[in-house]
């Protein structure tokens, strides 16, 4: 049987919690205090908010995007090393629409530039978390996928480890760095809204000058 580990936190359990509305998503992992002003380490969580929405409809390998830090990172004593509002980008680097009822769509993403005040650094991270932008009727498809047989189908988990093949028949990805994100059955609307919560981890020590 292939292998999925599927990454979602709270995203869940915090939708089925709210009213009516577009629902305004909040991070559910916090970063922790940076160890000193001069560098953000291997292993920092950012989260941040999505200035574009991607999808399998409209995105494109090689589409650059953006998001910003929602909350500042700052050192044990306090100071300042990232604003919030910080901009973190990235480039989409392979969609798969599947768009056959009952495939799972997914796209693929690599952050590769941040922004600290006037500067723009080389950045390395992984998604390890989504929440979703929601209004409530996508908030019941997302419930109703969340316990159907396959986990996969459920927007923004994230999809790594053994036999992706299992999902992403035919290789539509193909080659590339970057997370995949689920966008849900292909025969949904397949995205991830202006306004979702991606949590990174760096996988690259930023250096600051």
């Amino acid at each position: 049987m292939k292998r999925i580990e599927i990454v979602t936190a709270a995203t869940l359990l915090a939708l089925t919690a709210c009213g009516g509305g577009r629902l305004e998503t909040e991070p559910g992992i916090r970063p922790a205090p940076l160890p000193s002003a001069n560098y953000v380490p291997t292993g920092t969580i950012m989260n941040v908010r999505l200035e574009q929405r991607l999808s399998t409809k409209d995105s494109r390998v090689g589409q650059r995007f953006n998001t910003r830090l929602i909350e500042p990172l700052v050192t044990t004593d306090g100071r300042t090393v990232v604003p919030a509002g910080s901009v973190v980008s990235g480039v989409v680097t392979g969609v798969d629409p599947s768009t056959r009822p009952g495939d799972i769509a997914a796209i693929r993403v690599n952050f590769d530039r941040v922004q600290i005040r006037d500067r723009t650094y080389p950045f390395r991270a992984d998604v390890i978390d989504t929440d979703p932008e929601l209004d409530p009727d996508e908030e019941r498809i997302l419930e109703r996928a969340a316990v159907g047989a396959a986990a996969g189908a459920v927007l923004g988990a994230i999809i790594t480890g053994g036999d992706l093949e299992g999902i992403l028949v035919g290789g539509a990805l193909g080659a590339g760095a970057g997370t995949i994100i689920s966008l849900g059955l292909g025969d949904m609307d397949a995205e991830l809204d202006r306004g979702s919560v991606l949590t990174l981890r760096t996988t690259r020590a930023v250096q600051l000058r």
